[in-house]
């Protein structure tokens, strides 16, 4: 199995884009990449914007190359609706449009389904699906919500097994801070672990218990799953500190064998926090 973080915060951009190729199948999960528009009050700089367009460009170019696709919600981080003519002729797996979603993203998702259309792609429901692959197999989790509060929807995770090897994307499960997402990592039991991590730069407006929460089922999964890779990234990495929050991770980790590491750090790319380091690039100016 070879797995690469073609983009998130770790590399300078709000994204989950991953590509899997397994099985001899390449999958893309979230394609798609993004700015925070306001970050300390300040817009994004022409190092962002620069980052962004040569991210784009590389999801966009393995995204032609991609035989499936799962989009697990509909956050312009993690989709762009302007590709959806790229994606012709692949097996495309799509959060539910209907279900379990809020308000702002069913219009997202109705406005890219009309684009679909046109374009002549078909789609599939990702929620609950089971798809074999030769020698492996895709399996898609129920909806799990955005974070500790129902407002943001709901998203799917994904995991993708090869032989005896599993790579499980989290989508934005914001720790995972709810049950319902832990209880999928740990019936999967992946050995490569992609989690968004809680929005610890929010603070209270995410919730001080909600990311003590997340630390505890992440260190649940550490202790009971023990994956040889956990890489922790997108909502977690717009803190410059994140380290520090994870410390218990890191120490828990050492003594089963577990690397814990950026999306970067796991793709041997340098790891650059270009939106938490807003601020300091202004004042640097």
């Amino acid at each position: 199995m070879r797995i690469e973080v073609l983009a998130s915060e770790s590399l300078g951009v709000r994204s989950m884009a991953v590509e899997v190729e397994a099985c001899g199948t390449k999958i893309l999960i979230d394609p798609g990449a993004a700015l925070g528009p306001k970050r300390y009050g300040l817009p994004p700089d022409e190092i962002e914007i620069a980052r962004l367009a040569e991210l784009r460009e590389l999801i966009r170019k393995r995204l032609r190359t991609a035989e499936i696709v799962f989009i697990t919600h509909y956050h312009f981080d993690h989709y762009s609706p302007d590709w959806a003519g790229d994606l012709q002729g692949k097996l495309l797996f799509i959060k539910d449009p209907v279900r379990n979603i809020n308000r702002n993203q069913a219009r997202r998702a109705g406005e890219f389904i009309e684009r679909l259309i046109r374009a002549g792609v078909r789609w599939e429901v990702a929620e609950g699906r089971r798809i074999e692959l030769l020698g492996g197999e895709i399996v898609v989790s129920g909806p799990l919500w955005h974070g500790p509060e129902a407002r943001f929807g709901c998203v799917v995770s994904v995991a993708v097994r090869e032989g005896g090897t599993t790579f499980l994307h989290s989508s934005d499960v914001s720790g995972p801070v709810l049950e319902e997402a832990v209880d999928f990592i740990l019936t999967q039991r992946p050995d490569i672990l992609f989690v968004d991590g809680p929005s610890t730069y929010l603070g209270p407006r995410f919730g001080l218990k909600a990311l003590e929460v997340a630390r505890a089922n992440l260190l649940r999964i550490l202790r009971e799953v023990s994956p040889r890779n956990l890489i922790l990234d997108h909502h977690l990495l717009r803190d410059l500190y994140w380290r520090r929050w994870a410390e218990p991770l890191f120490e828990a980790a050492e003594g089963r064998g577990v690397q814990v590491v950026s999306g970067a750090e796991f793709s041997g790319k340098p790891e650059t926090l270009l939106e938490a380091e807003r601020k300091r690039r202004k004042l640097r100016k």
